[in-house]
């Protein structure tokens, strides 16, 4: 405790110092204030002559010498839907090829509108600007920063069949603060089919429900939806946390075609100093294991750690979560690559004129914003900024050589952590100003992953251009990793090196899951993107939206571990899973063989036993109705002759 204490005394002469002496390290606060500006005012052109600068890196492999080629898809009336850090905008499925996009609408009908722009050809033709929610239905109102996702039943690999959901929050004005009118949540379904109506729910904030601004949504493959938010109450100047999470969670409704949400309460303290800045959500392929990270600083600080990855975890579906599990960055029980990845030049610069001390006394923040994805073997994957900060005085410092994209992830469930340095950055942050209205690009870090969960990618916007002073020219960056070779490709790629993107990827973001075609252990993965075309760099007029079809890349994967059975063609799992009510197995006989299921509850007593009788040879599909079983996890065995399968049953309600 004494050594922290000292360190943070040091910095705070230092930070002062640096500060001053050193403009050029680019003081930040560490609590990000999500002010939310007006949108007003007219522009102010700024223009940027793309011919007059030099190429500053060459090409180092045949596949980054693949210019992509965008195609524009839908528009909207400004660019503020993009504001802070919600990640969920662009969801592609591979089961049905299909792919969407989610914005607000152009005037008219109005930027309170809701639309989407789909693909079902895998973004080769796009219908665009497809309406899903209407602010002027009764108990509706504005909606903004919206996200999406597919719904696709299991087994289904017609787009038709499958739904877009979406979630916003609303200016309903039912949780005020701030001069701001937040409070509501905006969520439904829309058939993918041409000509299908959505469905459209609004929810007010209710004590003790304070409803601000959700940045975690996903869809599980398994068919359920995930938001999460901060509990945040409204006052004259800000909104206050409150201690809580509030965790929504939508079931499927097979005969309404929607999802029913139930939201609870998630405990969370965090320093009263302090808020929390980013949250997000995602669950492995089976639907059973699952994350929610948020980026923030509980009440017991953790040495040389500012900001940091706070996660919960689920091994059921969601049904439980454990206690909160933090990633350490700084201190000797931190991660090395964090601590070992800034020079001793920078370090002396930094600290300059005082000695350097040890770099296990060395401080380091992550943020503001970062994002998650779970692997098929149910271990999470960060991406975020990590950068050196002043502890004393709450500052984060982002010079070049100061601060990096990280991939922070676990091999075990979240027993240990690891990380590795993605790329140096160049810039941090970049301000749209209109008058008023003002909206504020970081390097907005994406994880996505095939979606059996094999490969992991990663992407981020930075400026390499030497004459932006800050992240005014980004570009899309991306980079990738093999869990079972744990191999990180070799070096960053720019995305829109030489595109019409170049230098104006303006809020590039990523699909949460990537197209892939596997045959035997090789995949060749098509990368979806989607950036913002600003008009006259004017947060306030429309903006244009822009699909990377064709960033395509190749890999041969080996070490991924195959089920364990003597006759694969014998493998079952029943569907779907989870289920209400009702679910099936398709078995696969080489000859006459009786056919039983016993289904076990969670301390091993059998709860339901059936005989199927003799079935001959072939493919069949046996029925099993669990009506008279509680909602929860079960265990099943399912006899075929002589050999047995066993797997796990997820009941819902």
């Amino acid at each position: 405790m004494k050594k922290l204490l000292l360190f943070a005394l040091l910095l705070s002469v230092v930070g002062g110092y640096a500060q001053r002496g050193h403009p050029s390290l680019k003081p930040h606060k560490a609590r990000l204030n999500q002010q939310f500006s007006i949108e007003k005012h007219p522009g102010h052109p700024v223009a940027h002559d793309l011919n007059k600068y030099a190429i500053k890196k060459p090409f180092k492999s045949e596949q980054d010498l693949t210019i992509v080629n965008p195609v524009p898809i839908g528009q909207s009336g400004n660019a503020f839907g993009f504001a802070f850090f919600r990640t969920t905008y662009l969801w592609a499925d591979n089961n049905i090829n299909a792919v969407t996009f989610i914005h607000r609408m152009v005037t008219p009908p109005g930027s309170g509108y809701l639309a989407y722009d789909i693909s079902k050809d895998g973004g080769l033709t796009w219908t665009n600007n497809v309406q899903a929610y209407d602010p002027l239905l009764e108990d509706a109102y504005d909606g903004r920063y919206p996200q999406g996702a597919i719904y696709n039943p299991s087994g289904n690999t017609d787009p038709d069949l499958a739904y877009f959901h979406y979630f916003a929050p609303t200016l309903d004005g039912s949780n005020t603060g701030g001069g701001t009118n937040w409070g509501g949540y905006a969520y439904g379904v829309k058939k993918l089919e041409e000509g299908s109506v959505p469905t459209q729910h609004n929810r007010t904030s209710t004590p003790p429900y304070y409803q601000y601004l959700p940045s975690a949504f996903t869809v599980t493959q398994t068919g359920d939806a995930w938001m999460v938010d901060e509990n945040a109450q409204g006052n004259s100047s800000d909104y206050d946390y409150l201690g809580e999470l509030i965790v929504g969670r939508g079931l499927w409704n097979e005969g309404t075609a929607d999802f029913d949400y139930y939201f609870d309460q998630m405990p969370l303290e965090v320093d009263p100093d302090d808020g929390i800045n980013d949250i997000k959500v995602a669950f492995a392929p089976d639907g059973l294991t699952g994350y929610i990270c948020v980026m923030t600083n509980p009440v017991v600080n953790l040495p040389y750690t500012s900001y940091h990855p706070v996660l919960f975890k689920t091994t059921d579906g969601g049904d439980s979560w454990s206690e909160p599990i933090e990633v350490q960055l700084g201190g000797e029980d931190g991660l090395a690559p964090i601590r070992e990845f800034i020079s001793d030049s920078m370090l002396s610069l930094y600290y300059d004129p005082l000695p350097v001390p040890p770099r296990d006394e060395v401080a380091y923040y992550m943020g503001y914003e970062c994002d998650l994805a779970v692997d098929a073997w149910g271990n999470p994957h960060l991406a975020g900024m990590v950068c050196i900060t002043d502890l004393e005085q709450g500052l984060i410092y982002t010079a070049p050589g100061l601060f990096a994209m990280f991939h922070i992830w676990s091999d075990d469930q979240g027993l240990t952590w690891q990380a590795f340095n993605l790329a140096d950055l160049n810039q941090f942050d970049a301000e749209f100003v209109n008058g008023e209205a003002t909206i504020t690009q970081y390097n907005r870090p994406q994880v996505a992953t095939t979606m059996d969960g094999a490969l992991v990618f990663f992407s981020w916007l930075d400026t390499e251009n030497p004459v932006a002073a800050d992240n005014s020219m980004p570009d899309i960056y991306f980079r990738e990793y093999i869990p079972s070779m744990d191999y990180h490709g070799e070096e960053a790629v720019n995305v829109t090196f030489l595109s019409a993107g170049m230098w104006s990827a303006y809020f590039g973001c990523m699909s949460h899951y990537v197209f892939s075609d596997v045959f035997e252990n090789t995949y060749t993965c098509t990368i979806p993107f989607v950036y913002t075309q600003l008009t006259n760099s004017d947060p306030t007029l429309p903006a244009s939206f822009f699909y990377i079809p064709d960033f395509t890349r190749t890999y041969t994967v080996t070490g991924i571990d195959k089920p364990e059975t003597e006759d694969p063609d014998k493998a079952v799992q029943n569907y779907p899973n989870p289920f209400t009510g009702r679910t099936s197995f398709r078995l696969s006989l080489d000859g006459n063989n009786p056919v039983s299921l016993h289904v076990f509850d969670l301390t091993g007593k059998m709860v339901t036993r059936v005989d199927y009788g003799t079935m001959s040879a072939g493919t069949h599909e046996i029925e099993f109705l669990a009506n008279e079983l509680t909602q929860g996890i079960y265990f099943y065995s399912l006899g075929i002759g002589p050999e047995i399968f066993t797997g796990k049953l997820m009941i819902r309600q």
